[in-house]
């Protein structure tokens, strides 16, 4: 959730000057297929992923809406995009894209300073242990625009995505991301359901299909 996001990515900058750090935020009222965030993709991408047990999924969204409520109320001035599991296990993930080092950095500082939201935040996080089947984890990743084709995927965008993890060339179009490890990531939006699990099928068994649960954006934005 944005609360453990936002605790992870502060320490993980604290902790590692010595190597590139990114992270990402997004933020809006309604459904993330009604707002355009950005004009391009992200040059760096911070996926949060959280493993949900089956039962707790509506308890999930709860705390959600809370955090959302929250970082609207206490001032969180980056956009961010949740994404729930529509194929597969439970989980939901939390996307956030930036430009540059620069821009994570000066929203680190703005997190670090913010102790009210902080604080709001860590208490969501607490309450989040119970739902979970597994501990969360981050990915970090670069924008790969030698193995994007066909319209590019814009943080906000889309009712659902399709999502696949590759080696080698992609198996669809779509826009590429490639973790320090050397694994990429391909994100395609879908006009709908059927229409997801169509390009899905096609892409073999690592892809999985998302829903946007929602795109926060600041009020000023």
């Amino acid at each position: 959730m944005l609360g453990c996001t936002l605790h992870r990515m502060i320490a993980m900058i604290a902790l590692a000057k010595s190597i590139i750090l990114f992270a990402c935020f997004a933020l809006t009222f309604g459904s993330a297929g009604d707002i355009m965030a950005q004009a391009r993709p992200p040059q760096i991408l911070y996926i949060s992923r959280d493993y949900l047990k089956a039962d707790a999924v509506a308890a999930n969204r709860k705390l959600e809406r809370r955090a959302e409520d929250l970082c609207r109320t206490l001032g969180f001035t980056h956009p961010y995009l949740t994404i729930e599991s529509v194929s597969g296990p439970a989980e939901m993930w939390y996307l956030n894209g930036f430009d540059s080092q620069a821009e994570v950095e000066n929203l680190t500082q703005q997190y670090q300073q913010n102790t009210n939201l902080l604080a709001a935040l860590n208490d969501i996080t607490q309450q989040k242990v119970a739902l979970k089947r597994q501990d969360s984890t981050e990915e970090f990743a670069h924008y790969r625009s030698d193995l994007s084709h066909g319209d590019p995927w814009i943080i906000g965008r889309g009712p659902f995505l399709v999502i696949v993890f590759f080696e080698g060339e992609p198996p669809l179009n779509g826009t590429v991301f490639e973790m320090k490890d050397g694994r990429k990531m391909l994100v395609r939006t879908a006009k709908s359901s059927s229409d997801a699990h169509v390009l899905a099928s096609s892409a073999g068994s690592t892809t999985r299909v998302f829903r946007s649960f929602f795109y926060f954006r600041p009020l000023a934005m």
